[in-house]
Order: structure tokens, then sequence, then C-alpha cells
């Protein structure tokens, strides 16, 4: 868990400046490591929740979830405690997360949709998988983080709109997930992910 060398190409989010802001308050024994761990072993719980209806306690965990991976990716870029292991298992929270909403609740509206998901995913890992063999490293690129941000919204709107029975969230839900589609195709295609 020890902190790589500083990297001049690392990219800061849109969001950093608001961690930036908070830092002070953030004490110094939380590392980015454990709010990812956090995400990975509250996801299982995120998903019984859902398997047993329980969308107002879903929607609070996932917000809770999200806004881990926000502070993880923040707190790692800013303090300079990017690790190996963060690289390796913040992706894989982060798809555990949303996979998890889009395979439950997005199965029961859109079939074809819940597959593409899948399956883009899918070929993130792999080609995650299969960069790192040989290149060693995996870097983000914008259109992936546009893409995580669009799931991470979707999968919000998909559990609010069946927590208040409300279709027309659903369907924002859908136009967020299509669009992610889109940035999951062009951060394919700049060998990001």
């Amino acid at each position: 868990m020890s902190p790589q060398e500083t990297n001049h190409e690392t990219t800061f989010a849109p969001y950093d400046r608001v961690v930036k802001f908070l830092l002070p308050i953030i004490p110094r024994k939380l590392k980015p490591n454990h709010l990812t761990f956090v995400r990975l072993m509250f996801a299982p719980v995120l998903i019984v929740s859902l398997l047993v209806e329980m969308y107002r306690f879903s929607l609070v965990l996932f917000i809770i979830l999200a806004l881990t991976d926000i502070f993880d990716g923040s707190l790692a870029r800013l303090r300079d405690q990017i690790t190996e292991w963060g690289k390796l298992w913040d992706p894989i929270a982060d798809k555990l997360l949303i996979g998890s909403v889009v395979t439950i609740l997005l199965f029961k509206l859109n079939f074809i949709l819940t597959i593409l998901l899948i399956v883009f995913e899918l070929a993130f890992i792999i080609g995650g998988a299969f960069m790192r063999l040989n290149h060693g490293d995996v870097k983000a690129n914008v259109w992936g983080k546009i893409k995580m941000n669009l799931q991470a919204f979707g999968a919000g709107f998909l559990i609010l709109g069946f927590f208040l029975n409300l279709d027309v969230l659903a369907s924002v839900a859908e136009v967020l997930l299509y669009c992610s589609l889109f940035f999951a195709l062009m951060s394919m295609s700049r060998k990001g992910i």
C-alpha cells in the first residue's frame, strides 16, 4: 500500500477541487484504498437490498458508495497516494457497484441495454487486463471517466425511479446509460479505460 512515484501525466477530475477544499478536515489516516475497500465490502449489501426491493436503503447506500469513488480517486491524486492495489481494485469496485444496479434493475426494463452494458464492461475488463499484461499500466482517459459518471448517475436514477415508482426517472436513467455506451466506444478507441 505504499504510494507510487508521482506521475506528471496525472489528470485531475473536476471534483478534485471540491475534495481539495475539504482536504483539511479529512483525516490523514483515511487512505484512498480504505474507501475502495469499503465499496468492495458493501457492494454485496447493495445487491441484497436491491434483490429484496429495499429501494430507499439501496438509494442511500448507493449514494454513499458512489461518493467513496469520488473521494478515493481525488484523495489518491491530491495526497499522492496512488497504489498498485488501488489501480487494480478501484475499477473492479466501480464495475461491481454499477454492474449490480444495472443487472438487477435495468434488466427488468430494458434487456437489450442491459446486455450491451454488460458486454461493454466485460470488454473493458478484458481489454484492461490485456493492456496491463502487455504495457504494465492502464490509464483512465477522459472518455472513460465521463462514461463512468453517466453510468453512476444512470444507476442512481434507476434506483430512485424504482423507489418512487416513477417511470420518467427510469427513462432518464436509460438515456444516460445509452449515452455511456457512446463514451465507452470513445474510450476504447483512445486505448484507455
